[in-house]
């Protein structure tokens, strides 16, 4: 292929110019490698011989088709073509003047298709597991391999690793690179052992699957039951101080209430519960008082309702 571009950009009316083949890839943004050291006054682009870029001093560059809204001309003389595509491929000229002379650069621009994915393959070889890396392009490929467990990259078409060293989740990357263009494509290690092996390191990874799910199980079992009991313990507690549920004062009025003659006009009686653990000493001689108040209430109620035999609390008047 270089004897074929040296061929094309020596044509007998262009033999002093000089010549360069370059390639590109479809769908990729190409710059021709132009280095110019002296100041430019005016640049011409040609393709095939047809201007499609051309500019000069103080002024905008002006574009032609194929290349119209697809290039742009820079004032160093460099042209870039975005998007490439097949039909760019072709023989291009540079034509600029210093203010001194014109100047030529010739280029045999060929455009190869687009990168493709690499290929993985994987065999054992002794105690090491060889990996192949390849890809069908038209240009020449660099490649890389790296591990999910190594910072470090290796520049090579083939890796060969110990099988020690794989792990149940270890995972390779090829990368191929043509100019400035990259492709990756990656592997589990673990489907490269042979099957003994790899069933064993399956078996192990899924124990500890199955180990994390039993685990994550009797925690929630544990969380369920302490919640439960805390919350039978609070019902069991509720119902004994429910005066509704066996309360003494509670029994006594209404045992006495039941004695009651139907007809009777007696004063109604009402005894206040509390607790004399939480009363304020300062107001206990208060308490005697009212208690004394209300005993001799009840005995001029019996005097009242003489005849007739009735209960206030633990008083039985008759």
């Amino acid at each position: 292929m270089w004897l074929l571009a040296s061929l094309l950009c020596l044509t007998p009316l262009q033999a002093h110019i000089d010549c360069m083949y370059v390639v590109g890839i479809t769908g990729e943004n190409f710059t021709f490698p132009v280095q110019i050291d002296q100041k430019i006054v005016e640049t011409v682009w040609k393709k095939n011989k047809d201007i499609v870029a051309e500019w000069e001093e103080q002024n905008k560059p002006t574009y032609f088709d194929p290349l119209r809204n697809r290039s742009v001309l820079m004032e160093n003389g460099s042209l870039t073509i975005f998007n490439l595509e097949k039909d760019d491929a072709g023989t291009y000229m540079l034509q600029y003047w210093d203010s001194v002379k014109d100047h030529y650069l010739d280029f045999e621009l060929d455009v190869l298709d687009s990168l493709p994915e690499p290929n993985i393959t994987c065999s054992i070889s002794g105690d090491e597991l060889l990996l192949n890396c390849t890809a069908r392009f038209q240009g020449s490929l660099t490649y890389a391999w790296k591990l999910s467990n190594k910072p470090h990259s290796y520049q090579n078409q083939e890796l060969f690793i110990p099988q020690k060293h794989v792990g149940t989740t270890t995972k390779a990357t090829c990368i191929i690179k043509f100019s400035q263009t990259e492709r990756s494509s990656g592997i589990s290690l673990i489907q490269c052992l042979p099957e003994e092996k790899g069933d064993r390191n399956r078996g192990a990874l899924s124990g500890a699957f199955v180990l994390t799910a039993i685990i994550l199980v009797g925690i929630l079992v544990f969380l369920c039951r302490k919640g439960t009991t805390k919350l039978g313990t609070g019902r069991r507690t509720a119902h004994i101080n429910n005066p509704v549920n066996g309360s003494g004062e509670h029994d006594q009025l209404f045992s006495g209430n039941n004695q009651q003659q139907p007809n009777s006009g007696g004063a109604a009686f009402s005894h206040a519960v509390h607790d004399t653990n939480e009363e304020p000493k300062k107001d206990t001689a208060l308490s005697e008082d009212d208690n004394a108040l209300k005993d001799k209430q009840i005995v001029k109620n019996c005097v009242n309702q003489k005849g007739k035999c009735l209960f206030y609390g633990a008083v039985r008047c008759c």
